[in-house]
């Protein structure tokens, strides 16, 4: 492919070798001015295919040697992009009023610059008539570059991309993705995945042909790069905020098993993983989710008590619990108290209340679960107390069943489980 020729004006040395050297990987041959004056002189005796101008420049500004180019008919058709730190909307408009292209506020995101400057280039003159761009590497040009840019050239084909042993596969019709895959994960959780490699290899192929299965896009380019960044932008917090990840993650089985069976079956497949075998980069790996809804999931999880690491010893656990959004009474003495809401497991409740009762005494609860015809009434211990609102959890107290009926543990025990299972089943739907 012939490479392209790129004139860059701009009196600072260090954001003329930024520019260099991001352009020069198109690959472009690029010629450097460092005022107005340089630029015109050059732009008339090489005759580039774009011109890149600063507009703060000594001797002659940007928008003064713009206004010079369109004005000198061996120039005149050279388009033009503005790169400056002048990031106003007066004064783009008077950059683009000039016959610019388009109009870049510094800092400059190189990958953007670069799928910015690259659809311009091959608009105005493909090389040798073929589509210019077949393959590469990431670290050079991620996906976010690459979907702009067959966005922007409208391009029909498969983008295959390779990390390692790693596979990933995206279908673009006119510049749309309309299909992806990569490993386990189809649809919008492999774009986010895919968004994540930072190194690898990427090249096209023809449209058809491709033994993939499933894997249907259902939003806009745009939407789906914005929710991309926003997660990659979260994932690394997430991930530092969970205990130990480099031992296996277990939930217990009666419980793993009755979740996989009413999960979603995307939420059923994260679940299936997490039986004391892999620990966290494992579950990533072999996850059908993206990394940030993966760790998402594990989160919740975490939170109700449903999943503990291998580690933490079976007295430490706990067992999991939800909030339950339905009247809750309890009295040690009538008359009888209430609470709107509670944390509910199958070995007692949590309830928040600015007057917890004494350690060791005794409660009666009721309670009817949401959905269930007749209530739950059982005596209970207090075993957990905290008078101070301002600690973890708040003020409130942890009152332990003591005679709770084998049929009302079940139907404690079926609630939770479906309850969780519509959680983690609702953030699948999200990915």
């Amino acid at each position: 492919m012939t490479a392209w020729c790129i004139l860059v004006a701009d009196d600072d040395p260090l954001i003329l070798r930024m520019l260099r050297d991001v352009l020069s990987t198109l690959p472009a041959t690029v010629l450097e001015a460092q005022d107005g004056e340089e630029a015109i002189r050059l732009a008339k005796a090489e005759r580039p295919d774009l011109i890149l101008l600063d507009v703060m420049m000594p001797r002659l500004d940007g928008f003064l040697a713009a206004a010079a180019l369109k004005e000198e008919p061996s120039t005149a058709e050279i388009p033009l992009v503005f790169i400056s730190a002048l990031g106003g909307a007066r004064d783009k408009v008077r950059g683009l009023t000039l016959g610019a292209e388009d109009y870049l506020a510094k800092p400059i995101d190189p990958d953007e610059l670069k799928a910015r400057v690259g659809k311009i280039l091959r608009r105005v003159r493909p090389a040798s008539g073929e589509a210019p761009l077949v393959s590469g590497q990431l670290q050079a040009m991620n996906l976010l570059s690459l979907v702009q840019l067959f966005e922007g050239e409208r391009r029909t084909a498969r983008l295959l991309l390779t990390r390692g042993a790693e596979r990933g596969e995206i279908v673009f019709v006119e510049g749309t993705i309309t299909e992806a895959v990569q490993g386990h994960r189809r649809g919008e959780a492999a774009v986010y995945q895919l968004l994540t490699w930072t190194e690898g290899t990427f090249r096209m192929a023809p449209p058809e042909g491709s033994g993939r299965e499933g894997g249907r896009v259902k939003l806009s380019n745009q939407t789906l790069l914005m929710e991309g960044v926003r997660r990659l932008d979260e994932t690394a917090g997430l991930r530092s905020s969970l205990p130990d990840v480099t031992v296996p993650m277990q939930i217990p089985a009666e419980l793993r098993e009755a979740l996989e069976s009413q999960a979603r079956p995307e939420a059923a497949a994260l679940v299936a993983l997490l039986d004391g075998t892999r620990d966290l980069d494992q579950i990533l790996a072999q996850s059908p989710f993206d990394d940030w809804m993966t760790l998402k999931v594990l989160h919740h999880l975490l939170a109700v008590r449903a999943l503990a690491a291998l580690a933490v010893s079976p007295d430490s656990r706990g067992s999991p619990r939800v909030n339950v959004e339905v009247p809750v009474e309890y009295q040690r003495l009538p008359p009888m108290q209430k609470a709107t809401t509670f944390n509910l497991s199958a070995h007692g409740v949590f309830i928040q209340t600015a007057t917890p009762f004494d350690m060791g005494e005794r409660v009666v609860l009721r309670f009817q679960l949401p959905g269930e015809g007749a209530p739950i009434q059982a005596m209970g211990q207090v075993v957990w107390r905290n008078a101070d609102a301002s600690q973890r959890g708040g003020a409130g107290m942890g009152i332990r069943f003591l005679d709770l009926a084998a049929a009302d543990r079940g139907l404690i025990e079926r609630h939770l489980t479906q309850r969780i299972a519509a959680q983690i089943s609702w953030s699948g739907e999200r990915s």
